[in-house]
C-alpha cells in the first residue's frame, strides 16, 4: 500500500542532552500492539528502570496516537504514558482534540521524552524541523493563553500539547492540555511533564488525512449507518453534561464526598435543577467536535464575562459530566455559571477536574468536621453548596498557592497524610487516585476496575469495553449484582478497552459504532488480515504489559485498599444502594484466576506471558 495508517517511526528526545533521534518501529510491533498505550506500554516497560523517580530524569513521558488516529475510520485520540507519581506504577491518560492526528501528520507515531532540561523548553516539529526551543517566556503562563500565543506566533495550523501552572508546580493532579481545554488528565502526567521543564510540544503538519481513499470513505459512510442514532443524537445535543441531574438521583453520581445520598441530600436541600443539559446549553453558542469525530459531543460557550465572580470567556468548553459531578454533585453546588467557570479554570491551570473537585469535596468535609480551620484554608469558609468558596479553593490549588493550595495540590491521599490519621475517614482515593463520578454500587464492574486495573480509579476501561460488539465477547451474568461468574466479562472488557485506546478510538464512538467491524477497518488502512480473535490477543497482550510494568515498579493492585464508602461498607441506610455491600474479594479472585495473574503479587504467570510472545517480560519479572 502506498499510504497506511502508521508512519513506522517514533521520536526519542533526550531533554538532558538535547538530542533528538528518530527510531524505526517494525510493522510486526504495530500488529502486536496497534499504537497508543499498547506501543507505549511495550517501550516504557523496556526503558524505564524499576527504581526511577517518577519526577526524576530516568522517567520517560510518552505521547502515542492510536493506530487509526488520523484516518477517516474514527481515530482521533492519543495517550500520554509514564510512570505515575501518584502510585509509582503504570500511568496513562487519554485525550481527544487535534494533537494526536497532527502528530501523525508530521510523520511520527509517538514521542518519548527522557532526561530533564535545566531550563523551560518546548519541542517544535514541522515537515523540515525538529528542535528544542527556549520556553522561558511561556513558563508560568495559563494553558489556553499560551496555546493561543503559539498559534499567533507560529501560525494557526499548529497543534499544541502543553501544561499549565499546575504541571509546572508538579501537582499530582496536573494533566496535559490541547485544543484549548481538552486534557489528558489522569495519573499525574502533567507533573511528569513539568518535572522535565517541558512546557509544550508544538507540531505544524502540511500532510492531511492518512489512508483516505474511495474504499475507506465508502466504508466510513456505511459504518455510520450502523451507529446507535438515538444515543448519538443525545450526546451531540447535550454532551455528557446531559446525564448529570439524573445520575445524581439514580445512584450513579457520588454525593458529598461519597458520604451522601442523592434523593436525601440533594432533592430536599440542594436541588440539582441547574445541572442538566438544556440549562447548560443556554450558555453554549456552537457545537464542537474533536478532529473529524462524527458524534461532536462538545460545545463552546457564549461570552460569559458578565457573570460576575463566575465569569468565563467566549469559546469555553461545555463542562463534561465528570466535571459537573465532581464540582457540582460532590460539593452540593447547583449553579450553572460556576460549573462553566470552574471548568474553564481547570483547563487554564491544566488540572484534572475529577481529582480537583474531589479534593475540594474532601477538604469541605474535613472543614465541617473540624479537621481544617480557616487558618488552614487561607480564610476560605468551606461548606457544602458554596460555589464561591469552591472557586476560591480551585485557584489556590491551580497556583499551588497558600496553605490550602499546598495541602491539596497533590490530591487527597497526600493531603490526608499531612493532616494525620483522623483525615483518613474522608479519603476516597484508591492508590492515590480520586475515583470518577460513577458509583460501583450501581455497576459492580466499576469496583473491580477501580481497584485492580494497573491505573486505579479509571472508569473509561470497564464501561466502554463491556459494550464491545465483537462476536467473541462473553456474556455477562443476567444478575448484574451477582459477584461470582463476572471474571470472563471483566477480563474481556478491559482487554477490549485496550484495543479501543490503542486504536485511537473515542469512548463514545466505540460505544455507539458497529465495533464488530473493527478488524475490517484496521485491515483497510494497513493491508493486514487481522481478525476478532487476533485483536482479542492484542488486547490481552497490552493488559499484561501494563500489569507487568506495575509489578516491575513495585506497584501491586492486588494489595490496594478500597475505601469503604465506595463498596458500601458500612451499607447506606437509604437510597438506591440501601443495604448493599460489594464483595470485591470474590471478583478479584475470579478475575485474576481468569487472567493468569498472581493473587498476592499481581504478577502475570510465565505461561501467560509466553503465550502472548512476552517471554522476555517474564524473564525481567523473574516469574
Amino acid at each position: 500500500m502506498e499510504e497506511i495508517a502508521f508512519n513506522g517511526r517514533i521520536l526519542n528526545v533526550n531533554l538532558t542532552t538535547g538530542e533528538i533521534e528518530p527510531e524505526e518501529i517494525p510493522e510486526r510491533t504495530y500488529r502486536e500492539l496497534l499504537g497508543g498505550n499498547g506501543l507505549g506500554a511495550r517501550l516504557l516497560f523496556d526503558r524505564i528502570p524499576a527504581d526511577a523517580d517518577p519526577l526524576g530524569p530516568d522517567n520517560i513521558l510518552g505521547f502515542f496516537p492510536g493506530l487509526l488516529t488520523g484516518t477517516p475510520l474514527f481515530g482521533q485520540r492519543f495517550q500520554v504514558v509514564t510512570k505515575s507519581p501518584k502510585n509509582g506504577g503504570w500511568g496513562d491518560a487519554n485525550c481527544g482534540g487535534d494533537f494526536g492526528p497532527m502528530l501523525k501528520f508530521v510523520g511520527y507515531d509517538g514521542i518519548l521524552f527522557s532526561g530533564q532540561s535545566e531550563t523551560p523548553v518546548y519541542l517544535y516539529i514541522d515537515d523540515d524541523t525538529m528542535e528544542l526551543r527556549d520556553a522561558s517566556d511561556y513558563w508560568g503562563g495559563l494553558a489556553i493563553e499560551v496555546e493561543d500565543r503559539f498559534k499567533e506566533e507560529l501560525g494557526k495550523k499548529v497543534s499544541v500539547a502543553l501544561i499549565g501552572p499546575a504541571g509546572e508546580n508538579l501537582s499530582y493532579m496536573a494533566g496535559v492540555a490541547n485544543e484549548r481545554g481538552r486534557l489528558a488528565a489522569r495519573s499525574g502526567v502533567g507533573a511528569v511533564m513539568g518535572s522535565k521543564k517541558l512546557k509544550a510540544v508544538v507540531v505544524k503538519p502540511t500532510k492531511k488525512i492518512m489512508s483516505q481513499n474511495k474504499e475507506v470513505i465508502l466504508t466510513v459512510k456505511d459504518s455510520l449507518q450502523g451507529f446507535n442514532q438515538g444515543t448519538k443524537k443525545f450526546f451531540t445535543t447535550f454532551g455528557t453534561t446531559g446525564i448529570t441531574a439524573n445520575s445524581a438521583i439514580s445512584g450513579d453520581a457520588p454525593v458529598l464526598n461519597w458520604g451522601g445520598v442523592g434523593i436525601v441530600n440533594l432533592v430536599d436541600n440542594m436541588d440539582m435543577a441547574n445541572m442538566n443539559g438544556p440549562v447548560v446549553n443556554e450558555s453554549m453558542e456552537k457545537k464542537y467536535a474533536c478532529w473529524h469525530c462524527p458524534v461532536a459531543c462538545g460545545a463552546e460557550s457564549v461570552d460569559g464575562s458578565d457573570r460576575g465572580e463566575f465569569a468565563f470567556p467566549k469559546h469555553t468548553h461545555r463542562p463534561e459530566y465528570e466535571t459537573m459531578g465532581a464540582f457540582g454533585v460532590m460539593n452540593g453546588v447547583n449553579d450553572t455559571d460556576s460549573m462553566i467557570a470552574v471548568n474553564h479554570w481547570c483547563n487554564e491551570y491544566g488540572l484534572d477536574t475529577i481529582s480537583a473537585g474531589a479534593a475540594i469535596s474532601f477538604a469541605t468535609e474535613c472543614f465541617e468536621n473540624g479537621l481544617l480551620t480557616k487558618e488552614d484554608t487561607d480564610g476560605i469558609e468551606l461548606s457544602w453548596g458554596n460555589a464561591s468558596s469552591m472557586l476560591q479553593a480551585l485557584h489556590q490549588i491551580g497556583k499551588r498557592e497558600g496553605a490550602l493550595g499546598e495541602l491539596l495540590a497533590d490530591g487527597t491521599t497526600v493531603a490526608a497524610e499531612k493532616m494525620g490519621p483522623a483525615a483518613q475517614e474522608f479519603v476516597t482515593a484508591i492508590d492515590g487516585e480520586e475515583p470518577p463520578m460513577h458509583d460501583p454500587k450501581l455497576d459492580i464492574g466499576f469496583a473491580a476496575s477501580y481497584a485492580l486495573d494497573p491505573t486505579p480509579a479509571r472508569h473509561t476501561i470497564w464501561s466502554p469495553g463491556k459494550s464491545s460488539k465483537f462476536p467473541t465477547m462473553p456474556k455477562a451474568p443476567e444478575d448484574k449484582k451477582q459477584f461470582t461468574g463476572q471474571a470472563p466479562i471483566h477480563k474481556a472488557a478491559h482487554e477490549q478497552a485496550h484495543v479501543m485506546n490503542s486504536s485511537g478510538m473515542c469512548y463514545f464512538v466505540y460505544t455507539m459504532a458497529p465495533t464488530d467491524r473493527i478488524p475490517e477497518w484496521i485491515n483497510l488502512v494497513t493491508g493486514w488480515d487481522t481478525t476478532h480473535e487476533e485483536l482479542d490477543e492484542v488486547g490481552e497482550r497490552i493488559a499484561n504489559l501494563r500489569m507487568a510494568f506495575a509489578v516491575k515498579h513495585g506497584n501491586n493492585p492486588a494489595a490496594r485498599e478500597v475505601p469503604g464508602r465506595l463498596l458500601g461498607n458500612p451499607a447506606q441506610t437509604s437510597g438506591p444502594h440501601e443495604g448493599f455491600t460489594i464483595d470485591l474479594e470474590t471478583m478479584k479472585r475470579e478475575w485474576y484466576d481468569e487472567a493468569g495473574w498472581d493473587q498476592e503479587t499481581s504478577a502475570p504467570s510465565r505461561e501467560k506471558l509466553e503465550s502472548l510472545g512476552l517471554a522476555d517480560v517474564a524473564d525481567a519479572l523473574s516469574v
